[in-house]
Order: C-alpha cells, then structure tokens, then sequence
C-alpha cells in the first residue's frame, strides 16, 4: 500500500490548496507540503511520520492551513477503512523562512492498516 498516497488523497479532499510532495518552481501563496520523517512500520501495521509543511499568506493563515490540515486527517481516522489513528507529535513556526514566507510545520505519527 501507498501510504504517501492515501495521505495526499485525504489532504486534497480536505483542503483548498495544492498538496504536493515537491516545492513547485511557481509555488503558490498557500501550499501543504508531505514529506516522509520516519517510519516504524511491521506487517500489520504502517506507522509513518510525516512532516507537513504549509505555507499561508500570512502567519495566521499558514497557522490555520497547518491545523485544518491535522484536523482533516484526525477526522479521516474516524471513518477511514485503513488510516486508524493520527497522532499530532509537534507544530513549530519557520522562523527563518525566505522572503517573509509565512511557514509552520506540523510532525504527525499515522496508524495504518495493511489491507492484506
């Protein structure tokens, strides 16, 4: 199974903005970007963690864009046949961003389901 993209399926879905897993060159002004950190997985069980990186217009909308985007994959878990669990491991601000780039960061654990 494709867990990075179960995830960007979800995301997209749930978000008004692009959801990519590379920065494009015209990056627009509101962007979540899923990138892997680590994974803890075994043969039942995926366990990845991944970064979200979401950019906003500002540091409240890149704040909020950051939130609803763990809140749509906290909802996900609910009701999904395979991601059953989303753990929220951190939220930080890119303090030193490019530019005045508007930038938060969110580190969240998932639990999901082989579907085997």
């Amino acid at each position: 199974m494709d867990y990075m993209q179960l995830v960007l399926e979800i995301l997209r879905d749930g978000l008004s903005c692009p959801v990519v897993t590379d920065i494009p060159a015209d990056r627009p002004g509101r962007l979540v970007m899923v990138t892997l950190d680590g994974d803890n997985s075994n043969e039942y069980l995926l366990r990845p963690r991944l970064m979200l990186t979401c950019w906003g217009t500002s540091d409240r909308d890149a704040f909020g864009l950051t939130l609803t985007a763990l809140d749509v994959l906290s909802e996900a878990a609910l009701d999904h046949d395979l991601l059953s669990a989303v753990e929220r491991e951190s939220v930080s601000q890119e303090e030193w961003s490019r530019n005045g780039q508007a930038r938060f960061m969110a580190l969240v654990s998932l639990t999901i389901n082989t579907d085997e």
